[in-house]
């Protein structure tokens, strides 16, 4: 899109004070927004799509589902805030869907101006795996040299050990 609005040239309309953009690309823009408008009417589910049937444009329709889903209620702050600290890795789980999972957590967290600092996300990210990963952690933070973690680090290093 920004691509699209570079290309657009800003010219002045004569014997005005306004101005408008002359666009050779309009129709790619309006491709591209239909194109957004179907593929999200596709991606949702059918008692998601009742809420925004009636949109018009791609913007309505986000806006509707920011609302819907990504509401910043005190609640929900609550919710989002201790859902780290109860959240633990089952062992059917696999690593790399127990860290994608956690990951959203942190987004979510950050969607609504809860940053979880570093350090704190990798011992987050260690608390909630399994027993059958305590060695690791041990090891993990015996031979650590200060006392700051990196949570990409960890999830490397549990990864490495799920694949041994």
């Amino acid at each position: 899109m920004i691509k699209i609005i570079d290309e657009c040239e800003i010219k002045h309309q004569p014997n005005t004070e306004m101005f408008f953009l002359d666009c050779d690309n309009l129709i790619t823009w309006n491709e591209m927004d239909d194109n957004a408008f179907t593929n999200i009417h596709l991606a949702l589910a059918d008692e998601v799509l009742s809420t925004v049937v009636e949109k018009k444009t791609v913007k309505e329709i986000w806006d509707t589902l920011t609302k819907l889903y990504e509401s910043k209620s005190l609640h929900n702050k609550i919710f989002l805030k201790q859902r780290p600290y109860t959240f633990r890795m089952t062992e059917t789980t696999s690593v790399t869907d127990h860290i994608n999972t956690i990951r959203t957590l942190f987004s979510q967290l950050t969607t609504l101006s809860q940053q979880i600092e570093e350090n704190g996300r990798a011992e987050l990210l260690l608390q909630s795996l399994p027993n059958s990963y305590d060695q690791l952690i041990i090891n993990l933070t015996n031979n650590i040299l200060s006392n700051y973690l990196v949570f990409d680090d960890v999830a490397a290093t549990i990864l490495e050990e799920e694949n041994r």
